[in-house]
């Protein structure tokens, strides 16, 4: 991982996915590179739902994608850790996760702890039997893969 980590600060990609299907293991790999980086680490559904439980249900949608992109420009340059991105899913807030961290990367580079899959050029979020499955075929996004340990 850690020749991903200096390719992808190298390189001009602005988020990296780190993918695995384990939350636990992917918060373990957020916990190493926060404490030996040094960098900020945001937990994304924790801090998003207390803004849109504030707001009106109509504004959810809108809202989630104005705060992201504020939360995460507040923090630049980055890179910036953002852990639990469950939410970003949620079905009602008709979001594309990956479209809405790509352009927030471009504020602030962005690390994002992924869970779910990365096989033959297909990027998978969850397992296909969970009720926020999605998949994207071949992503224009920097991925690393997280081994199990």
């Amino acid at each position: 991982m850690h020749d991903a980590l200096t390719g992808f600060l190298r390189s001009s990609h602005t988020c990296l996915l780190l993918v695995h299907p384990e939350v636990r293991r992917l918060e373990d790999v957020a916990d190493e590179l926060s404490s030996g980086y040094g960098w900020p680490r945001l937990p994304v559904g924790r801090a998003l739902s207390a803004v849109l439980l504030a707001g009106p249900p109509g504004r959810r949608s809108p809202e989630a994608r104005r705060w992201t992109k504020a939360r995460l420009g507040e923090l630049a340059p980055g890179p910036v850790l953002c852990t639990g991105i469950d939410l970003l899913f949620e079905p009602v807030l008709e979001l594309d996760p990956l479209r809405l961290l790509c352009d927030a990367g471009r504020l602030t580079r962005l690390v994002v702890a992924w869970p779910g899959d990365y096989q033959d050029g297909i990027l998978s979020y969850a397992v296909p039997a969970h009720g926020h499955y999605r998949t994207w075929r071949r992503p224009d996004v920097a991925i690393a893969v997280v081994t199990s340990r």
